[in-house]
């Protein structure tokens, strides 16, 4: 804020960027991300990733929260960007994190289609519903979107 160049610091037990002078501190935060189960025709839809990461991979509609939105709010936008569908957000499934140096948290939905028709969208290359014996030989984006979509079908199915 000050132009003065940051320095490690610890803050809270943990070493973090901060200001000397103005007691500025970068707070490493990580950034609220949506992904949203989407029943469909007997199955779930994904969307074929247009962009990097994982170009050509198949994903849970998603992505991160703009400023002040609601995070329902939030899934059922990238649902639409993405998929061309409507939705209603039915329930909040959970929240994560993948670890590893990847600095977001996931909120997890699942939405209920209430109007539009299913087509790719901005990011999206393709747009389709798979039912379950399809998803194994899938290539999926990202590991814990494969975990959310087996634990949704294996709590629809009553197990």
């Amino acid at each position: 804020m000050c132009a003065v160049t940051l320095v490690v610091v610890e803050i809270g037990g943990k070493d973090r960027l901060a200001c000397a002078q103005c007691e500025f501190v970068h707070w490493n935060n990580p950034k609220p991300v949506t992904a949203t189960i989407v029943p469909l025709d007997d199955g779930v839809v994904l969307v074929k990733r247009k962009f990097e990461p994982f170009v050509g991979d198949w994903c849970l509609p998603g992505g991160f929260i703009e400023c002040a939105e609601h995070p329902a709010e939030s899934a059922a936008r990238e649902v639409f960007e993405e998929t061309g569908l409507e939705v209603k957000i039915t329930k909040l499934l959970g929240a994560t994190s993948p670890g590893r140096g990847i600095n977001v948290v996931i909120l997890f939905y699942e939405g209920s289609p209430i109007a539009g028709t299913l087509t790719p969208g901005d990011d999206a290359e393709e747009a389709r519903c798979f039912k379950r014996e399809e998803l194994a030989t899938l290539n999926i984006a990202f590991n814990l979107h494969r975990q959310a979509i087996e634990d949704w079908f294996n709590n629809a199915a009553g197990n």
